[in-house]
């Protein structure tokens, strides 16, 4: 685009920018040649994961744009040799910031782009209830050779329940729970009768829009097929642990 007084200007994103959510992106530590193109994003909220400070004049640039900057990772550094910011508490916290609606647009980055900020996109993805297999995948294809198992394994058990969620969520966190199971039923049945008058037609003789339609529907079917499986084994699992704990009460 033209820059000031028509010069060209290059807007170039950091090396690891991802958007996350609508109004949550993500990176690694801005530099002053990214600026061009933050400064597109009007961004209300920088959280910094790292135990590090970021540029003077990135802060700087950000505070002429009335950007707040939230240092996390240094407030809660602790030098210790064994200390890390993947802890429970310190994903709480963060989680709270990020989705908290009236911080938006939010950018959440860290020196790496990866160390802090992807453990904390994949807990992110276990409060959206995403599957295990897809929030994995997403870690891996933004960590690369820097994935640690670690990191997996903290994903998979983090207990979601521990986030407090802000008073203002983004439209696009939908509380499952919330949810009347009814209505989600007839929805489902209403898809189901769909799929069915669609399937009594030759797939290949259907016009595209139908064709587009028919494997919405599928994937939809597919996810909640998925969803429902996993509520079941959640179940299963909670069902055991109670009769374990009543099993032992008897003692």
């Amino acid at each position: 685009g033209q820059g000031h007084g028509g010069m060209a200007t290059y807007l170039k994103p950091p090396n690891l920018f991802g958007i996350v959510q609508p109004g949550i992106y993500r990176s690694n530590a801005p530099l002053e040649e990214n600026l061009e193109f933050f400064r597109r994003l009007n961004l209300r909220t920088v959280l910094f994961l790292s135990p590090e400070v970021l540029l003077r004049s990135v802060v700087d640039f950000f505070e002429k744009m009335n950007v707040q900057v939230i240092n996390k990772g240094l407030q809660e550094w602790k030098p210790e040799p064994s200390w890390t910011p993947i802890c429970d508490e310190f994903i709480k916290e963060a989680l709270e910031m990020i989705l908290d609606q009236k911080l938006h647009p939010v950018l959440v980055c860290c020196t790496s782009g990866i160390l802090q900020t992807a453990p904390l996109v994949g807990c992110l993805r276990r409060v959206q209830r995403w599957s295990l297999t897809a929030i994995l995948e997403e870690y891996r294809a933004f960590a690369g050779t820097r994935a640690r198992l670690l990191h997996e394994q903290y994903i998979e058990f983090f207990d979601v329940d521990l986030v407090t969620l802000p008073e203002q969520v983004p439209a696009w966190l939908v509380n499952y729970d919330l949810i009347d199971e009814r209505e989600e039923e007839a929805r489902i049945q209403e898809l189901q009768k769909e799929l069915s008058l669609l399937d009594d037609k030759e797939e290949a003789g259907l016009p595209a829009e139908e064709k587009k339609r028919l494997r919405q529907i599928r994937f939809i079917l597919r996810c909640r097929e998925a969803q429902t499986s996993t509520k079941l084994v959640t179940d299963a699992r909670a069902c055991t642990k109670q009769s374990l704990v009543d099993d032992d009460d008897d003692d």
